[in-house]
């Protein structure tokens, strides 16, 4: 007995070492040893079950296909599962007539069970049949006579499979049994969704839904969706509203969406919105938010302040009609800096807005948050006012009350800014060097691209005379003395032609034109830029902003199209290559 012993441990022990060493050939690439040894024990008592898969993969990288076949379909004898090994034997041998019949075979042979229709489809999806995958939950809905089942596992596939009209017709009938599962629905559609023939697609049958379901909001809701992907933003808001009416709402969805309105630059829409909350009575949630809204809307749609001062006035008399019925207080602090910055930067009333920002100050537990921007605020407009300590007061109390915020980094970058104008350059790039590792990626960039600037020009400019003729252009151009700016900016150019401040004098000139809706002239300096300043920090800004006015006032969308593809192509790591890529894909065609 001992004997027999000894020599079962000795076997398992030699089989052992033949697997080792068939395995390292097999993994050098050395299939025939291979073979041999798998072969040898493949035959070995009850070899056929430990080494059936180790063998059928070496004669199948052998191509000994009718040996593997003969193994398969003994093993299928003792084990149905097998039939996958068959089905993809066949199509190793590119004989995929016999493969599909396999399959099928294997899908009619289901029985009606959830789970070892999972199984079978599993297998299919292990093998990367994904064809056959999405064809096993189908027909397995039919042995289970439940339309619903698998429905999770369906959407997947045809997710990564990008089979549109499949999952869009599957996304809806999911909303049917789990509503709550719309901003799933939406984010899957919006990931898969390509160009607007696929949102078409779903506005049909999803109007075919509703005529069905009229009081279905979740419906109603999904079609508002599918109209803002396509910038068709008055059919939106018109179901928007026609959603909160059925449900009795307080507006919030109303309102969300005129805020993403505004961000698309569809401010007379945006103002409809708005128009529409305010028309839900003084009692409303955002009946004074609307009010406000509507008011700056009307002030970023004055592009000309000289042209507009009697719808200027009319928009500060709006204001303090808003003030006078609400009062001067916490609550309506927004409202008192709209009315401060069109005093400011409208009307020219400086003294007069200063007085509304101070007083603000003064009240009585402002969020801390909240009173930082009203100090950033009234700082610009001291500036403004020629009263730069103050500012420099401002922003040092910023810094100081709200030290790990993103706004005391804005404040600490516009006190070094302020240092700039007045040609303090030293402790200006000091605090931007600081600012390089800003967690605002934009301070950031706009750190890093002023402390360079102020690096590339001192050292061949010892003097910084050509620097504090610019940073008095920048502090013109802030103050809102374009003229004056300009008048600068061309005598650097004249009496400094070697400078390397001329790609920087360029950009401030374009940014200036187009400020002052020259927008032929500022798209002509960003061409120039493009054209002679390849290596300047500011060439991706020429790109996009050339490729916006392109797009926004010179209709040229072809030309705009190109610039964004190459700023996306070329400077990959720009600030810009998120917008520029949405955009790009706008003048393309693309849903977005």
């Amino acid at each position: 007995m001992l004997i027999l012993t000894l020599i079962s441990f000795y076997a398992l022990g030699q089989k052992a070492s033949d697997l080792d060493v068939a395995k390292q050939f097999y993994d050098n690439g050395e299939y025939d040893k291979a073979y041999t040894i798998y072969k040898q024990l493949y035959q070995s008592k009850n070899g056929s079950d430990l080494f059936y898969q180790d063998y059928l993969n070496v004669l199948i990288k052998l191509k000994l296909y009718p040996e593997a076949e003969k193994i398969i379909l003994k093993k299928i004898k003792e084990n149905p599962t097998a039939l996958f090994d068959l089905g993809l034997l066949y199509q190793e041998k590119g004989d995929m007539a016999s493969a599909d019949k396999v399959y099928e075979a294997i899908i009619q042979k289901m029985s009606p069970n959830q789970l070892s229709i999972s199984d079978v489809a599993n297998s299919f999806y292990g093998i990367n049949n994904y064809d056959y995958a999405i064809k096993t939950f189908i027909e397995g809905r039919k042995l289970l006579r439940d339309d619903f089942a698998f429905i999770f596992e369906l959407i997947n596939l045809y997710r990564f499979k990008k089979m549109k009209d499949a999952l869009t017709l599957e996304s809806l009938k999911i909303l049917d049994q789990q509503p709550e599962l719309l901003p799933m629905v939406k984010s899957n559609l919006s990931r898969t969704f390509e160009n607007s023939q696929d949102y078409e697609v779903l506005r049909g049958l999803l109007l075919k839904k509703i005529q069905k379901d009229a009081q279905n909001t979740i419906l109603i809701d999904l079609l508002a969706w599918q109209y803002i992907q396509q910038k068709q933003f008055d059919l939106a808001l018109i179901q928007y509203i026609s959603l909160d009416r059925r449900t009795e709402g307080n507006g919030s969805k109303v309102f969300n969406l005129a805020n993403i309105l505004e961000e698309n630059g569809a401010l007379e829409t945006a103002n409809k919105a708005y128009a529409y909350l305010i028309g839900k009575g003084n009692n409303s949630l955002y009946y004074i938010p609307a009010r406000v809204a509507i008011l700056k809307n009307k002030g970023k749609q004055l592009t000309n302040n000289t042209n507009n001062k009697e719808q200027i006035d009319e928009l500060v008399n709006n204001y303090k009609s808003l003030l006078t019925e609400y009062g001067y207080n916490t609550q309506t602090i927004f409202a008192i800096r709209e009315l401060a910055n069109l005093k400011a930067y409208s009307q020219n009333d400086l003294d007069g807005a200063q007085k509304l920002l101070e007083d603000i100050l003064n009240f009585a537990s402002v969020n801390p948050q909240i009173l930082a921007s009203v100090k950033l605020d009234l700082a610009s407009i001291y500036i403004l006012n020629n009263e730069r300590w103050e500012a420099a007061l401002l922003y040092g109390q910023i810094e100081k009350s709200l030290s790990n915020e993103p706004i005391a980094q804005e404040a600490k970058f516009k006190n070094a800014k302020l240092s700039f104008y007045n040609g303090d350059f030293t402790w200006s790039k000091a605090q931007l060097d600081v600012l390089k590792a800003s967690t605002s990626q934009l301070i950031a960039n706009d750190a890093l691209d002023l402390s360079l600037l102020l690096q590339e020009n001192l050292v061949f400019d010892s003097t910084g005379n050509t620097l504090k003729m610019y940073a008095k252009a920048d502090l013109y151009k802030f103050t809102n003395k374009p003229e004056k700016a300009l008048a600068i900016l061309d005598s650097i150019a004249i009496l400094f032609p070697q400078t390397d401040l001329l790609d920087d004098v360029a950009m401030m000139k374009a940014n200036i034109y187009a400020n002052k809706n020259n927008h032929t002239k500022a798209a002509e300096i960003f061409k120039s830029i493009i054209n002679k300043y390849q290596n300047s920090i500011w060439i991706d800004d020429a790109y996009f902003k050339l490729a916006t006015l392109e797009e926004e006032h010179l209709d040229d969308k072809t030309s705009a199209q190109k610039h964004y593809e190459e700023l996306i192509q070329k400077y990959p790591g720009s600030l810009y290559v998120i917008e520029a890529r949405k955009r790009f894909r706008f003048l393309r065609g693309d849903a977005l």
